[in-house]
């Protein structure tokens, strides 16, 4: 499998910046990409037009995190063919299905394009747009089918170059994306370490952890998660790739961050990509960071004959049976702990055999007799103190 990559210097002053999405592959992984760079000539002028506008930007940038930026102060209609869509690098929200865009099509087509789009009015006096790239491939799409001048000019809020850096846009573009869109993991884990780093740069806020608070406000999941995602800015690249194409799941990934960035591409070309979501292999690989190549090739191979610590039985089963099953069930647990107890030196038994019971349920078992009380303790004991009271 080929994927083809261009990457291209920009003369469009505003959109100078860090690309956002990674790129490297290791050098196992059957998906190859074929990169092409193109750096287009500056001149001395646009060189010094380029720092001046630094300069400014560095002083401002605070303020527009802080105050805000007047987004409405300038209202134009723009012709679409003089917008250019902004680097994918920073756009990387999912783009509209089939489906999504025949339906924003034909909402136009009927009552008209009803949000203004946001752009940038480039040096070269062309538009980079920030918010409203559906909005203009429907436009598009009209405007060439029908050949309509009112899908040729779309209404919309400008802002100048000098107005705003990349990280004031990067932010608007999360903002403007992410408030209406069902975004995959892999999305969502880049635009919460993204804007982890706009936060850093911004100085809003003076701790990690009020970061964090406001992200998982901001992204509606926990804290914990919020965290889990942040982990993944340890890894390389290469790794990072494979994260957000999902090839990689979420705890190997946290695995692979805990080793240095060496290590975790020696574990992906010798332990291979399609192992390494066997979670009980890859945590044993981790449990120790820097490695040399032998020590780990070593330690591939005492993985390869690893079998999980812990597995999980899930039984549900009809009120006739739930008297019969308890009792196995008690079974079980004297046996773990008449065997295992003082192996794993600990009272609760929860530790080697951990067993779940719907006890609202139980309830109305035991009101109508259909288990007894000593059942339920017998599956509830958790060590041998217990056992022997019962």
């Amino acid at each position: 499998m080929e994927n083809n990559i261009l990457k291209a210097g920009s003369n469009v002053d505003s959109m100078l910046g860090d690309l956002l999405l990674p790129t490297c592959r290791i050098k196992n992984d059957p998906v190859k990409e074929t990169v092409q760079e193109i750096i287009l000539p500056c001149t001395i002028e646009e060189e010094e037009r380029r720092r001046k506008r630094e300069e400014i930007i560095l002083k401002t940038r605070f303020k527009n995190f802080s105050e805000g930026v007047d987004l409405f102060k300038r209202f134009e209609k723009v012709n679409i063919d003089e917008m250019n869509y902004v680097h994918y690098s920073w756009n990387y929200f999912d783009k509209p299905n089939k489906y999504e865009l025949l339906t924003l099509i034909s909402s136009i087509e009927s009552i008209g394009l009803i949000n203004p789009l946001i752009l940038v009015k480039e040096m070269n006096n062309t538009y980079t747009i920030i918010s409203g790239k559906s909005r203009v491939m429907a436009l598009k799409n009209l405007f060439n089918n029908t050949k309509d001048l009112k899908y040729k000019f779309a209404p919309a809020f400008i802002l100048n170059y000098d107005e705003v850096d990349q990280y004031f846009l990067r932010a608007l573009i999360i903002d403007s994306n992410f408030s209406y869109r069902s975004l995959s993991k892999g999305v969502l884990i880049t635009a919460a370490i993204e804007r982890f780093k706009l936060y850093k740069k911004t100085k809003q806020f003076r701790s990690d952890t009020k970061i964090v608070e406001a992200l998982a406000e901001e992204f509606m999941v926990s804290k914990n998660t919020i965290f889990n995602y942040l982990s993944l800015r340890k890894l390389r690249e290469e790794v990072m790739v494979l994260v957000l194409e999902n090839r990689i799941k979420l705890e190997a990934a946290k695995c692979l961050a805990r080793v240095n960035l060496d290590m975790q591409i020696m574990i992906l070309e010798n332990f291979g990509i399609d192992h390494v979501n066997e979670l009980h292999r890859i945590k044993y690989l981790t449990k120790q960071d820097n490695l040399t190549l032998p020590q780990l090739l070593k330690r591939i191979e005492v993985a390869k004959d690893l079998v999980p610590w812990k597995t999980k039985v899930t039984l549900i089963v009809n009120k006739y049976v739930a008297p019969k099953c308890l009792e196995m069930v008690g079974e079980l647990k004297k046996y773990a702990i008449t065997n295992f107890e003082s192996k794993f030196k600990t009272k609760t038994s929860d530790k080697y055999c951990k067993v779940s019971v719907n006890y609202e349920d139980m309830k109305y078992y035991l009101e109508k007799e259909i288990i007894s009380q000593k059942l339920i303790d017998m599956v509830a004991v958790k060590n041998y103190d217990e056992l022997r009271r019962l």
